[in-house]
């Protein structure tokens, strides 16, 4: 890693070479100047892109390949935390590849967010979920911050997921990173009340009320005044065949993607266009100019081609690309899974420590 990078994302991630380099651009563009990613059983290329940005100094590469029933972001995290990579971080965001922190203060730049919260340690910001806005078509040559203007609304949440939330903060002021949050060992005793500030999405000091637990807001403490994580989660009707395949982030089980999650993250209530686009299409344009990392993302878009190609021979899926119906009862239910077992925790973290499941959301 490099030793100017003190604004990091940490992220894991599986088949997503044909965002990936929008994500990155964009967070560049806003401020970050670091990515500290983990991919695990890529089939598209995703993980040679980031070996690529990686060799470019752009990205630090974790490759996190997963056995039966592991929980990808956790053993991620897990080995990002073991290999020092956030010791000189400033400041860090863990989000996936499908979230995008959207600043509405000042310059609309990380900086700005950091400096509207004085002396924070730690700036958890809601969730806006984006619906698919009825587009059916898989479509790499516009932005997804572009093209997805619908989404849930802020102040009356359509369900449990919309004021979940995800968090900026100083590493040096906590012990480890969850989902959701910083966290501090269990098995030592809680900071006081007042050790380190914690802000919520309007700026709002929130006390010590997530220093042991929680990963959404309650109408106390939910704000998107000066900032919101845009959840892209299933974008047009093709890009979700491709999330089915390469299931959440915290689970590999593409049952889980089905018509039930469609309908809980459809949510296109009110419009919102805060997030900026300026200058991502230019940033993109600057890494595709190595022939190297060109080729890898034109060969990820082939892959998702031939891939949506093949999903639509099945008759269900096909119909649903076409109208966004699904026939009662289709696919609906995911299969019962073993019980996951838990990724090892990085050391010196007990297990009471490990990371609770209340956070797995998505």
């Amino acid at each position: 890693m490099s030793a100017a990078w003190n604004k990091v994302i940490v992220c894991t991630m599986k088949n997503e070479g044909p965002y990936l380099l929008e994500w990155i651009a964009y967070h560049r563009v806003i401020g970050f100047d670091g990515f500290l990613i983990a991919s695990n059983d890529c089939s598209d290329g995703t993980n040679l892109m980031l070996n690529r940005l990686d060799t470019l100094g752009i990205v630090r590469h974790f490759d996190n390949p997963q056995g039966p029933n592991m929980d990808p972001q956790r053993s991620a995290y897990g080995k990002v935390k073991n290999s020092g990579a956030l010791d000189t971080a400033e400041w860090a965001l863990v989000i996936d590849a499908d979230e995008f922190l959207a600043v509405k203060c000042g310059d609309q730049t990380v900086d700005a967010l950091i400096a509207a919260c004085p002396r924070a340690d730690a700036i958890s910001v809601n969730w806006k979920m984006f619906g698919s806005d009825g587009q059916r078509d898989f479509d790499p040559d516009q932005l997804v911050i572009e093209r997805f203007r619908q989404g849930s609304t802020d102040d009356t949440p359509e369900n449990g997921l919309v004021w979940g939330f995800k968090t900026l903060f100083r590493p040096e002021a906590f012990e480890y990173m969850g989902v959701h949050r910083p966290r501090f060992y269990k098995h030592k005793p809680i900071p006081d009340p007042g050790t380190v500030r914690w802000y919520n999405g309007s700026g709002h000091d929130v006390g010590s009320r997530y220093y042991e637990k929680g990963w959404r807001s309650n109408p106390e403490t939910v704000g998107y005044a000066l900032a919101q994580v845009n959840h892209y989660a299933i974008k047009s009707r093709e890009d979700f065949l491709l999330k089915r395949l390469r299931g959440t982030a915290n689970s590999k089980n593409k049952d889980r993607i089905n018509p039930s999650y469609w309908r809980k993250y459809d949510l296109n209530a009110t419009h919102d266009a805060t997030i900026p686009s300026a200058g991502v299409r230019d940033e993109m344009q600057r890494l595709l100019a190595d022939p190297d990392l060109a080729v890898l993302y034109r060969a990820s878009l082939d892959s998702a081609r031939r891939t949506l190609a093949d999903q639509k021979t099945d008759p269900v899926w096909a119909k649903f690309v076409e109208d966004g119906s699904f026939p009662e009862g289709a696919v609906d239910k995911p299969k019962k899974q073993p019980k996951r077992k838990a990724a090892p925790a990085p050391a010196p973290i007990p297990p009471a420590a490990k990371i609770a499941k209340s956070e797995a959301a998505e």
